[in-house]
């Protein structure tokens, strides 16, 4: 849970330069009562979802980030709040929490007053296999060991739009990961010999597939998601 909620603030920083560039952007805890010019994100909530009825659904939850901007200039504060709600509001794994007062959530923490807003966003990972006790062996057994190697790619939906927030998994092997902001992913481990083919399986906002796909080189799945 820990590595996905980093993952989520990490992409939420640079979502946020990507819109005010040149701004600092600072991740700070709620016991944190500093204040500097630029962005500050600040982690005030978490929630768990209901998981949907599937074979080992991912584990979801909503983390809901306080963000404020800070600058001498009232003009460059005002106009960055602004810009970055509307990108929020654009924002495909994330929403603008209409239950939560930035100006009440400052005044709770001490902080000082600053405009802001407070942005929910939606964190995955997947859930934890039993392990099935296995039989007894009566025959020799034969073990045939994949190649330790890296195998990377990106979730694309409908005109290449990047899914962030995909659960990919090497079928056959205990090996997943989490497609960042940009649909991107890596997988470390032993997903096969160079150019042998082996089999993913891609879930995400309730659309799951199967691709067979060859190592070597980046591999790019496509998800037949409703726009």
């Amino acid at each position: 849970m820990t590595e996905g909620l980093e993952e989520t603030t990490r992409d939420l920083i640079g979502w946020t330069q990507a819109v005010l560039p040149g701004r600092a952007v600072v991740a700070r805890s709620l016991s944190d009562r500093d204040c500097g010019e630029g962005v500050d994100l600040r982690l005030i909530g978490l929630a768990p979802q209901a998981t949907p009825r599937a074979a080992a659904p991912p584990l979801t939850l909503t983390a809901d980030y306080l963000v404020t901007v800070r600058a001498a200039d009232p003009i460059i504060e005002q106009t960055g709040v602004i810009a970055l709600m509307f990108a929020a509001m654009e924002h495909d794994e994330a929403e603008v929490a209409l239950d939560r007062d930035a100006l009440k959530l400052c005044a709770d923490l001490d902080l000082p007053p600053g405009p802001g807003f407070v942005l929910r966003a939606t964190v995955s990972i997947a859930r934890r296999r039993a392990v099935a006790r296995a039989a007894l062996v009566r025959f020799p057994l034969r073990i045939d060991s994949g190649e330790l190697g890296l195998l990377q790619g990106s979730v694309l939906g409908p005109d290449d739009t990047p899914v962030a927030g995909a659960v990919v998994r090497v079928e056959g092997v205990d090996r997943t990961a989490q497609t960042d902001a940009f649909g991107r992913f890596r997988l470390h481990g032993p997903v096969g010999g160079k150019g042998a083919p082996i089999r993913l399986n891609v879930r995400a906002r309730g659309i799951e597939i199967d691709r067979e796909v060859e190592t070597g080189s980046p591999v790019i799945l496509r998800l037949p998601l409703e726009i």
